[in-house]
């Protein structure tokens, strides 16, 4: 009786493990879609935030305010003086070379351009730096899945891909 049960365990973990693995992996493939689109969502929002109350009367009382849009130069510390500098340091584990900023005022958008690649100047432009005009920022970003790959009839490591875009808009303060 012994001899005709040797091969049941590798039966009930084919049965078993497989289904369970499979389903560990998508909650951790679904997770990390979730926390790059959040963290796209954050660094969105705080890259409006300091351009916002950067306006063209923050300069009153002593203040040197003028926003600058890149570069983003690899710091995050309280130093911090450009808007793509914001947004990368906000955007934690997002890939700066395939990240795309957009920035959208009155005036008209300026990009997209790579996270890493945001050339200097002032924004919004000086004649569209007025309390109450809107601002908005579009990043979007790649999100490779690895879920593809255990797909029947997939070839090997092959990804899927898709794209992750966040915006946020708000008016300038003073």
């Amino acid at each position: 009786m012994r001899k005709s049960q040797r091969g049941q365990s590798l039966v009930e973990f084919t049965f078993v493990g497989i289904p369970v693995l499979f389903t560990l992996i998508c909650i951790f493939e679904i997770s990390r879609g979730m926390w790059i689109y959040g963290t796209l969502n954050h660094a969105a929002k705080q890259g409006v935030r300091y351009a916002i109350v950067h306006g063209i009367n923050c300069s009153k009382n002593t203040n040197a305010c003028t926003v600058q849009l890149g570069p983003a130069q690899n710091r995050c510390n309280n130093t911090v003086s450009t808007i793509a500098e914001v947004i990368r340091c906000a955007g934690a584990g997002l890939d700066p070379t395939n990240t795309k900023v957009t920035f959208i005022s009155a005036q008209g958008a300026l990009g997209p351009y790579s996270l890493n690649a945001v050339p200097a100047g002032l924004w919004p432009p000086t004649n569209g730096n007025q309390p109450g005009q809107a601002l908005t920022i579009e990043i979007r970003t790649p999100f490779k899945s690895a879920l593809s790959m255990l797909w029947p009839g997939a070839s090997p490591v092959r990804f899927a891909s898709g794209t992750f875009g966040a915006s946020s808009s708000d008016q300038i303060q003073f």
